[in-house]
C-alpha cells in the first residue's frame, strides 16, 4: 500500500482524533445471496489535510463491484477497478498533485481483510465512501429445517504472526487494536419471501427488531441503537421446506444451478475399519476468552465418544508449538487404553500454549501420510485468529488427496477466510460456532458426515446454444445430504439468451440423472447482475485455490472485465481539484483508523499483548514473561477489579507450567534453580494477597487451582487427578434431570465399544425401577455380566430416544455405535435386536 507521507506523519496528533464517524450497513437477501451496501462516513475535523486509512473484514468468498466516494454532499467520484500497482501509483499521484485520492484494496495475505484509504481530506470536510458487493449464504443443518446464515463481519480479531511471533497489525498496516472506539454501526436487512417459506428470522449475535408488515419481505434491524462492531452480526433465517432439489437462477450473462441431495442422492457405507480421525484444537491464549477452549473440550469428548472402534485417531494441540497425545506413532488404534488416555488430557486441557500458529502441526500432518488406504479425517477448532492464512490454506490443499478438513471457527470474530478456506481446499465443510453455543453439536454433525460418504463425482451438462465462456466448478467437491452444491456458467454477453436451455445433474461412475432445470426465461428480479457477479467471484476462487502456480495476468483480466476486485486487483478514485498543485497537499497527516478489540477477547489490550507473549519457551524469554504477568496483576488489583482474580491465579498456573517446560530444558544447575524460585516467588506472594481479598465462597471455589502456583510438577498431577476421582465419584451418585446434562453424562460414560455400563443405583435414579425388572429372552444364554452391559445400555438408548429427542443430533452418533456394538453381540441378527429394544421398552 503507497501511502504520502507516512514516514513522516506527525507524531504529536492527539490518538483520540478519528476520523471514521459512522459505519452502516443496508442488505438485501434473495434467497441463495445477499446483495449488501456498506457506508462509511469520514469526517476531518483536524487544521490540516488527513489521508484516513481504515482496515475491515468482509464475507472471504463477496464479490465487491462497488465503490463510490461522495464528497460533503456535492461531488460522488465513482472509482475504477485497476491493476494493483497501477491504481497504487495513481493514488499517490494523485495525492502528490494536490488532488483528491479513494482506494480500496484486498490483503493478499488473507482474502477477507480489506483497505480502504481516504486521500487528502480537507479540514472540515466529509467523505461518504458506498461499497457494494454479493456474497453467497451458508445453508445450515443445526436445526430440523434448513437455515440460511447472513454474517456481516465488523472486527478483525487480533491475529498471530509466526514470522514475527507476535500479534500481526492487519493488511501491512500500523493499524492499533482499542477496546473503544469513537464509531458505531447501524444494520438494516431486507429478507425476500418471493422465493421461500421462511419460517422464523432470528440472531445469535445481537438482539434484533423484525417488520413484517411488508407482504414481499421482512425488515430486520438491530434493537440497540450506537452498536459496537465489536463481534459479526449474525442473521439467520430457517426456511419452512426447500421445494426441489435442483434450483435455477439467472440473468442476462450468467446462470447458477443449486443442487441440494437427499438420502436416496447419497449411497452410505458406514464402513471406517481403517479410516483415521484427528482432532487438531487451538490451545493458544485467544481461546480462552468466552470459555472457548471449555467448549472445545466438551466437543472433544463426544469426537472421542462417537469414533468407530477399529479406526486410528490422534488428538494434536497447538499454539506457539505443538503436541501430540501419541508421539510413537502417528494414530493409534481406537480401543479402551488409547481413549482413556484421550480421556485424560482432554479434560485438563488449558489454552496454554501461546500464539496460533497452525501451520507446523499440519506440516507434520502433511509429512506423515495416513499409515493405511483409509480416509483421513481432520476437526480442527480455532478461534482462526492467524495472519498466515494463504500459507496454511496452500498447505492443506496438497493433502487435499487423502485428507478431507472439517474446521470450526469458535468466538465474536475468527477468520471467516481461514476457516472456510481449509475445509474448500480439502472438500470438508465448515462451520461458525456463536459465542456461548455448544460447539459439540455442530462436532457431532459434522462427524456424521465424516462418517458416512458423500455424493462425488457430480456432473453437469449444460444444454444451450449460448457460447459458455467459463463453468464453475471444473471438478465438482463432495457434498452431503442435504447439503448445497453450486454451479455456475458465464455466457458470452453479446449473444440472446437461449430460451431452450436446460441444465442436467448426474452423478457417479454410472453417470445416473440427479436433477434437472429448465431455463426458459430470465427473471427480471436478477437483471442487476447479481448472478455474474457470484460467477465470477466463483471463478476467481477456484483459479486462486486450484492452480499451483497463480496466473496474476489471467486473474487481473477476469477481474477487471466482469468488475469484481481480487487480491491483485483495486478500486481507484480521483477527485480532480481546482487550483491544486504539489503544495496542497505537503502538510497532510496520516490517521490510521484504530479497530475495536473482539468481544471474544474480553481483556484489556495491554493484557491480551503481554500474555501473547507467553508463546516462547525460549530461556531468554521467560524473565520478561514473568514481569509481563506481574504488571498485569498489579494493573488490575489497582482498578479494584476483583472479577478477574481467579483469572489471574489461571495465568499464574500457566505461568508456572511454563518455568516447569524451562527448567527441563535449562542447564540442570543449583545456583539456576535458586534463581528460578526466586523470580516466581513475588508473583506467587501477590495471587496470595489477592486471595486474602475475596470471601471464603470465592476461594474455595478457585482452591483447585492453588496447589498449581506451590507444589512440583507431580504434586499438582496426583493433586488434578485426585480432584476429578472424587468429583467423578460424586457426580455419578445424583443424575442430572436437564436434558442436557444428562446428554452430557451419558456422553461421559459410554465404553469405547459403544455399551453403556450402569449400576442398579444408576438404572433406579434414571427409571425409577429396579434393574432386576429388565430382562429379555434373547440375551438368557449369554453371560451375566454381558446381559447386564447390553440391558443397560438398550435402557439408555431408550432414555436418550424419549427424554432427549430435541438433541438427537448430539447423540446420534453414539446411539448408532451402540447399535452396532449390540448387534454384534446378537449375532448380527437385526430381529432380536429389534426384540430387545421392544421387550425393555414395555418395562419401563
Amino acid at each position: 500500500m503507497l501511502r504520502i507521507k507516512q514516514e513522516v506523519a506527525s507524531s504529536t496528533a492527539s490518538d483520540k482524533i478519528v476520523p471514521l464517524k459512522q459505519v452502516s450497513v443496508n442488505a438485501k437477501i434473495r434467497s441463495f445471496a445477499a446483495d449488501v451496501i456498506i457506508t462509511q462516513v469520514f469526517q476531518n475535523d483536524e487544521s490540516v489535510p488527513v489521508e484516513a486509512v481504515y482496515c475491515f473484514p468482509i464475507e472471504e468468498n463477496a464479490a465487491i463491484y462497488g465503490f463510490v466516494a461522495r464528497i460533503d454532499d456535492e461531488r460522488e467520484i465513482v472509482a475504477q477497478i485497476k491493476e494493483k500497482k497501477t491504481a497504487q501509483q495513481e493514488y499517490a499521484q494523485a495525492l502528490a498533485q494536490g488532488h483528491g485520492a479513494y482506494l480500496l484494496e484486498q490483503d493478499e495475505a488473507s482474502n477477507d481483510i480489506f483497505i480502504i484509504s481516504v486521500g487528502a481530506l480537507k479540514p472540515g470536510s466529509q467523505c461518504q465512501i458506498t461499497i457494494s458487493y454479493v456474497s453467497e449464504l451458508d445453508l445450515l443443518h443445526t436445526s430440523k429445517k434448513p437455515t440460511i446464515r447472513f454474517v456481516v463481519p465488523t472486527t478483525i480479531a487480533p491475529r498471530y504472526s509466526p514470522s514475527h511471533k507476535s500479534i500481526a497489525s492487519p493488511g501491512e498496516t500500523q493499524v492499533k487494536y482499542a477496546e473503544s472506539v469513537p464509531y458505531t454501526i447501524e444494520f438494516m436487512c431486507q429478507v425476500e419471501k418471493l422465493d421461500q417459506h421462511i419460517a422464523s428470522v432470528s440472531s445469535p449475535s445481537h438482539p434484533i427488531k423484525i417488520d413484517c408488515n411488508n407482504e414481499d419481505m421482512l425488515l430486520v434491524t438491530l434493537s440497540q441503537q450506537d452498536t459496537a462492531l465489536d463481534r459479526d452480526i449474525i442473521v439467520d433465517i430457517e426456511l419452512s421446506d426447500i421445494r426441489s432439489n435442483t434450483i435455477a437462477a439467472i440473468d442476462n450473462s450468467a446462470v447458477m444451478i443449486s443442487f441440494i441431495p437427499n438420502e436416496q442422492d447419497c449411497r452410505r457405507d458406514l464402513n471406517n475399519a481403517m479410516n483415521e480421525f484427528f482432532f487438531v484444537i487451538d490451545c493458544s491464549g485467544s481461546m480462552e476468552g468466552d470459555d472457548k477452549i471449555g467448549l472445545a473440550r466438551k466437543a472433544m469428548l463426544l469426537f472421542l465418544k462417537s469414533l468407530p472402534v477399529n479406526c486410528r485417531f490422534n488428538i494434536i494441540r497447538f499454539g506457539s508449538h505443538f503436541s501430540a497425545l501419541f508421539t510413537d506413532q502417528v494414530t493409534r488404534e481406537y480401543n479402551k487404553e488409547n481413549m482413556s488416555q484421550a480421556e485424560t488430557l482432554i479434560k485438563d486441557m488449558k489454552a496454554d500454549l501461546g500464539g496460533t500458529e497452525l501451520l507446523m502441526p499440519l506440516r507434520w500432518l502433511k509429512e506423515n501420510k495416513p499409515l493405511t488406504s483409509g480416509a483421513r479425517q481432520i476437526f480442527l477448532l480455532t478461534d482462526g485468529e492467524v495472519s498466515n492464512v494463504t500459507e496454511v490454506t496452500n498447505l492443506c490443499r496438497e493433502m487435499s488427496e487423502y485428507t478431507r478438513i472439517f474446521s470450526f471457527g469458535l468466538g465474536h470474530s475468527p477468520s471467516r477466510a481461514l476457516v472456510k478456506g481449509l475445509a474448500r481446499a480439502t472438500n470438508g465443510y465448515f462451520n461458525f460456532i456463536a459465542p456461548q453455543t455448544n460447539a459439540d453439536i455442530y462436532v457431532a454433525e459434522q462427524l456424521a458426515r465424516a462418517l458416512q460418504p458423500s455424493m462425488s463425482d457430480v456432473y453437469v451438462k449444460w444444454n444451450t446454444n449460448q457460447n459458455i465462456l467459463h463453468k464453475v466448478p471444473e471438478h465438482a467437491s463432495p457434498v452431503f445430504v442435504g447439503d448445497r452444491l453450486l454451479f455456475y456458467a458465464l455466457f458470452d454477453e453479446t449473444m440472446p439468451f437461449d430460451h431452450t436451455t436446460t441444465v442436467e445433474l448426474f452423478a457417479g461412475m454410472q453417470q445416473q440423472p440427479i436433477g434437472l432445470a429448465h431455463i426458459d426465461h430470465v427473471p427480471s428480479v436478477f437483471s442487476s447482475q447479481l448472478v455474474m457477479h457470484l460467477a465470477a467471484k466463483a471463478l476467481l476462487r477456484e483459479l486462486l485455490n486450484d492452480q499451483k502456480t497463480i496466473d496474476k495476468d489471467l486473474l487481473v483480466n477476469i477481474s477487471i472485465k466482469y468488475g469484481i476486485l481480487c487480491p491483485y486487483t483495486a478500486f481507484i478514485g480521483v477527485e480532480r481539484r481546482l487550483n491544486a498543485n504539489s503544495e496542497s497537499n505537503i502538510d497532510m497527516e496520516l490517521r490510521e483508523v484504530p479497530i475495536m478489540i473482539s468481544k471474544t477477547s474480553g481483556e484489556p489490550i495491554s493484557r491480551f499483548r503481554a500474555l501473547s507473549s507467553m508463546s516462547s519457551r525460549r530461556p531468554q524469554t521467560l524473565f520478561h514473561d514473568v514481569d509481563s504477568v506481574a504488571s498485569t496483576m498489579q494493573c488490575n488489583m489497582l482498578l479494584l477489579r476483583g472479577d478477574r482474580l481467579d483469572d489471574l491465579v489461571y495465568h499464574c498456573s500457566t505461568l508456572h507450567a511454563e518455568a516447569r517446560q524451562f527448567y527441563k530444558v535449562a542447564p540442570r544447575k543449583k545456583a539456576f534453580s535458586v534463581s528460578i524460585g526466586s523470580v516466581f516467588q513475588p508473583a506467587i506472594n501477590f495471587v496470595s494477597s489477592l486471595f486474602t481479598q475475596k470471601s471464603t465462597k470465592n476461594i474455595a471455589a478457585s482452591s483447585d487451582l492453588k496447589p498449581a502456583l506451590y507444589s512440583t510438577n507431580d504434586d499438582v498431577d496426583q493433586s488434578l487427578n485426585n480432584s476429578n476421582s472424587s468429583n467423578s465419584q460424586t457426580s455419578k451418585m445424583i443424575w442430572p434431570t436437564d436434558e442436557q446434562k444428562l446428554v452430557d453424562r451419558f456422553i461421559e460414560l459410554q465404553q469405547y465399544d459403544g455399551l453403556w455400563i450402569l449400576t442398579a443405583d444408576d438404572v433406579n435414579q434414571l427409571t425409577e425401577k429396579s434393574l432386576s425388572i429388565f430382562s429379555s429372552s434373547i440375551i438368557e444364554k449369554l453371560e451375566k455380566n454381558i446381559q447386564q452391559s447390553i440391558i443397560t445400555t438398550a435402557i439408555v438408548i431408550i432414555l436418550l430416544e424419549t427424554r432427549c429427542l430435541a438433541l438427537k443430533t448430539l447423540w446420534q452418533t453414539l446411539s448408532n455405535k451402540a447399535y452396532k456394538r449390540l448387534k454384534e453381540l446378537l449375532d448380527e441378527d437385526e430381529s432380536k435386536i429389534e426384540q430387545l429394544m421392544k421387550d425393555i421398552r414395555n418395562q419401563f
